[in-house]
């Protein structure tokens, strides 16, 4: 069972380096696509026909893979209304809570991310000719990664965050 759970932690967490190397290019695609659009537009007077839908994909794109980034490292914002110095085994309680509401969170995502895509798959973006049900594909995939994440959390399984950090160049855990 120890080699199974070690094979899911190094599975998942090469997905999630794909994933934040993904996250670099869209944001640096979407960057440059409406960079060289906004020059072509206003110096050359004409553009790129398919700049907006393209920056669009990329943007949603980025944003629901780096939702799912933060969720395994527990970068999003949160209001701490509780004492700072309150019972460990409470804190352990509402972390755990937190953990259940957002695999909660990721079970809709996955079941709504999956009925948008099939129903959007059926229309056509006008300018790439692309199906639109692309744009919304990421969603039953980060839903994925947020379960993952959040269940391991839960469980108080060790993914080795520290290594991934340290792979990507950071060398140290957004924990420290």
């Amino acid at each position: 069972m120890h080699n199974v759970m070690q094979f899911v932690v190094r599975f998942f967490n090469g997905i999630h380096i794909l994933m934040v190397y993904l996250a670099k290019i869209l944001l640096v695609a979407m960057t440059v696509i409406i960079a060289v659009h906004v020059f072509m537009r206003y110096v050359l007077r004409s553009g790129i026909h398919s700049s907006e839908e393209l920056a669009l994909l990329f943007a949603v794109w980025f944003i629901f893979i780096a939702m799912s980034i933060g969720v395994k490292q527990s970068l999003h914002i949160s209001i701490n209304i509780l004492p700072a110095n309150a019972h460990p085994k409470f804190n352990l309680v509402i972390t755990k809570l937190r953990d259940l509401v957002v695999m909660w969170i990721s079970v809709v995502m996955f079941y709504y991310g999956i009925i948008l895509v099939q129903f959007t798959m059926r229309s056509i973006m006008p300018a790439t000719r692309l199906p639109s049900g692309i744009l919304y594909m990421v969603l039953p995939f980060a839903a994925v990664m947020m379960f993952y994440d959040s269940l391991m959390d839960l469980l108080g399984v060790d993914t080795r965050d520290a290594e991934i950090d340290a792979r990507l160049g950071g060398g140290e855990s957004f924990d420290d």
